[in-house]
This record gives C-alpha cells, structure tokens and sequence, in this order.
C-alpha cells in the first residue's frame, strides 16, 4: 500500500487530469438520450453530532435541495458516532446503506476492505473541488489511500492545551531575556510546566493530561518519536525505544508533580474538565468541540494554546469525512452534493456551530470560524496547527491497544516509584505486540474417520 502523502499526490494528480479533459477541445459524440418523466432523486446522508451540527447539516441539505429541484436530501441523524456506526453496519448488512455518510478517521479502513465506498477523487474533481489549495492537506493525505481520496475531509481538529486565563499568567512563563509566550509563537514543555507550576496555588492545580496514548502521544512525536513502530502496520509500540522514552521522561516530571498535579483519585472523585469549568483547574488538553461546552460555563475565561514542544511542533488531531457508499444508486447526484457540503457556503454552517474545524481554507480563516469577540480569542490556533498533526494508526486493533495500554500508563503517572523507567517502558510495549496480531480463525471440528 502506498502511502498518505504518495497517494495524495495521485489524488492531484488525477485532479489535474479531470481539468485538462474539461478544458479540451477534442470533439464529442452526440448521445441520444429518451428521456422519461420522473420524480425528485432522493437521497439520504447519515451524519452525526450535538443538535447545533446537525442542524446545520440540515440546513446544507435543505440549500442543496433548494439549488437542485430535481435532488431531495434527507438527513439521518444520530447523536454520536459509535451511534452512526452501528447504523451503517446494519444497513450495510442489510443491503440498504445511506448514499453517503459522516465517518471519523479510524473507521476509514474497514471501510475500505469492506469495500463499502466509492473513490472520491475523479467524481469531486469534475465538480471543481480544489484538492491543490482549497483544503486542509493534512486532511486530504489522511483519507487518501490506493492512489485515491476515498472520503471527503469536512473537519480536522489539532489537540490544544485550553488556557484558564484567570489562573495562567503567560508574562510570569517568559524567562528573563527569552521571548513572550504567545499563541502564535507557540511554547516550550518547560515553559508549559513553569504554567502549570506558577498557576498551583491553594486549592489549584496547573495541568491535567490524560493517562492515554492519545495525549501523551503529542509529546512523543514533538521529541521526535514514533509511538508505534510504523504507522500504517504497526506490531508494537515503541515507547521504551530513544527518543519516546526521553521525550516521556521529561513529561512524567511534570504529570508527576503533585504540586502541579491532581492525584489520581482527586480526579476520580471530579472529572479534569468539571475542575476545569469550576476554576480549578489552570490547563487541560482538548479539542474544538470543547469550545461550547465552556462557553456556556458562566463567568469561566479561557483561551487556547498550541501543544508544547519537547523539540519541534507536533500533535494529534480527529477527522471527519463524507463518504459515497459504493452502493448508491445515485452516484453522481450523491457527488453533487458532497462537493456541495464542503463549499463555502456549507462549511461557514458548520464553523459557526463552534464545534468544528473545517478543512475549506477560505472558512477557517474567516471570521465564520475565528468568531472574534468570542472565546477562545486566539481560535487561529486550531487552524494554523492542523499541520502539525502526526497520524496515529487506525488499523482496527488499535482501539484494543489504547484501552489495554491506558491502565499501564496511569500506573506511570501515579505510582509513588517507576525507577527503572526503561523496564516499565518496554514491558509495555511487549504486551501490545500480541494486541496487533489479528486473532486467529477458529477452525470447525470435522469428524474424525472410525477407528477400525
């Protein structure tokens, strides 16, 4: 299989092509068509997320239909995801799948090996979709695989550091004679932990990150690691091996200050984010969809940051992308509207809502997205740091691997002695090597011929 970035370049590649057939001037044939009255198309897209998404998923729909009287877009809705999902197994199973859905990232390989889409690249390229400058790149590579976009990115959200304003003080970061801490320049982890270290006061902790691979995981790249020993077909993590395991070293010290830090079971008895909300709390690590959730917490004041670097910027981020179902029987019409979803005018629905970061980059650098006056001011940290999104595998053992592997973790950052680290480290990374090998098929017991 070729990689993001090589299949990316085919995508534009054949998005060229598509242009240049366009603007040709060889001549074409004459095609006689009988053309039988019929009602509207109708087609059904399955979408999910908090009712403000939705709504304006429904607004799309209802524009679309608008500009295509002759097309009918109903919306499926589901609250959740996971919800999405099981959906769409069902009526994949059933024979009777949406023409397109919303999926996240991680679901985009079964769905390939399933064979449960249709490449994207020709059909949207021939409806003017800018594969070369329109969208976020980062996003295209991530859906990209066999020479072909295979969904549509609508949303790509970096991982931030949410800042309690009342609480963090970036004049008291800068070190004497270093430059200001800003949003833009970004931050070092020891300017992180100094934060987080002068935000501790009576009653107040700094900083929060989660005991998961997934949090942990940005600073682990920033330091130049891995996580995992290839990406695309991974067989172990790799946080005992160079670079992780220095670049975890000079995390725990920090998530392991119990003067920066609430105990494990201080969390346990109040979320991270309910002490964030409460005032409580100085640092935590989100997404976008955090923001109006904190909005509506009363007198809290916040902004974002970027991730801190151990060396260079990296994160981690989560996608979502409209898929064509292979199955649809109104392919071109079901392209329409999905070059119609991540136009300007759908994508400054979704950045409105506050939850989302569109990968339309004329919308999320417009005030639709940056929503100036409102929290956080420095909303530019989301888009300007989707580049620095490293991918995390999504091969379909891996939520195994977090799940199995975010106990061992928090033993890391609360038991009272982890010395020798290095040990700690590689006996984790050899229990995930068995979580990604697939399980073998069971073999159905045939009889055996009679004894003579």
């Amino acid at each position: 299989m070729l990689g993001r970035r090589h299949a990316l370049a085919a995508v534009l590649a054949a998005g060229a092509l598509v242009v240049a057939g366009c603007s040709s001037g060889s001549p074409k044939a004459t095609v006689t068509k009988t053309v039988h009255p019929t009602g509207p198309t109708l087609l059904t897209v399955a979408v999910y997320g908090p009712p403000q998404v939705i709504t304006a998923y429904a607004k799309i729909a209802a524009d679309f239909t608008a500009k295509h009287p002759g097309t009918v877009v109903n919306v499926q809705p589901y609250d959740t995801a996971t919800a999405a999902e099981r959906a769409l197994a069902s009526s994949i199973a059933a024979g009777d799948p949406p023409d397109a859905f919303l999926s996240p990232l991680d679901q985009l390989p079964g769905l390939e090996k399933a064979g449960s889409i249709r490449r994207l690249d020709q059909l949207l390229g021939e409806r003017g979709v800018d594969f070369g400058d329109g969208y976020q790149r980062w996003a295209l590579e991530a859906y990209s695989s066999q020479n072909a976009l295979q969904c549509m990115p609508v949303d790509a959200s970096p991982l931030v550091v949410y800042v309690n304003t009342d609480l963090v003080d970036m004049t008291k970061v800068t070190t004497p004679g270093g430059n200001p801490v800003t949003a833009t320049g970004g931050w070092t982890l020891d300017e992180f932990a100094t934060a987080a270290r002068t935000a501790s006061v009576r009653g107040v902790k700094g900083v929060y990150v989660a005991p998961t691979l997934e949090q942990i995981a940005p600073f682990l790249f920033s330091g130049g690691g891995k996580v995992v020993d290839d990406v695309d077909n991974p067989t172990t993590l790799t946080l005992g091996k160079g670079k992780d395991e220095s670049s975890l070293e000079k995390l725990l010290e920090l998530v392991r200050d119990p003067q920066a830090t609430f105990s494990e079971q201080q969390i346990d008895k109040r979320s991270a984010l309910a002490r964030f909300k409460g005032g409580s709390l100085g640092m935590m690590l989100g997404y976008r969809d955090l923001t109006p959730e904190l909005r509506d917490q009363q007198d809290l004041h916040f902004d974002v940051m970027p991730m801190p670097k151990v060396s260079g910027k990296a994160t981690v981020g989560e996608s979502n992308g409209l898929c064509l179902s292979s199955k649809s029987p109104h392919p071109s019409k079901t392209a329409d509207f999905l070059a119609y979803a991540v136009s300007d005018d759908a994508s400054t629905l979704l950045a409105q809502t506050g939850y989302t970061v569109p990968v339309n980059l004329d919308v999320v650098h417009s005030d639709s997205f940056l929503q100036a006056g409102q929290q956080p001011l420095n909303a530019a940290v989301f888009s300007a740091n989707v580049r620095y999104i490293e991918q995390l595998p999504t091969v379909p053992a891996w939520s195994g691997v977090e799940a199995a592997t975010t106990p061992l973790l928090t033993r890391l950052f609360y038991d009272p002695v982890i010395d020798p680290l290095a040990d700690r480290l590689t006996a984790i990374d050899d229990a995930s090597a068995a979580l990604f090998v697939p399980p073998t098929p069971t073999a159905t017991p045939t009889s055996s011929p009679s004894a003579n």
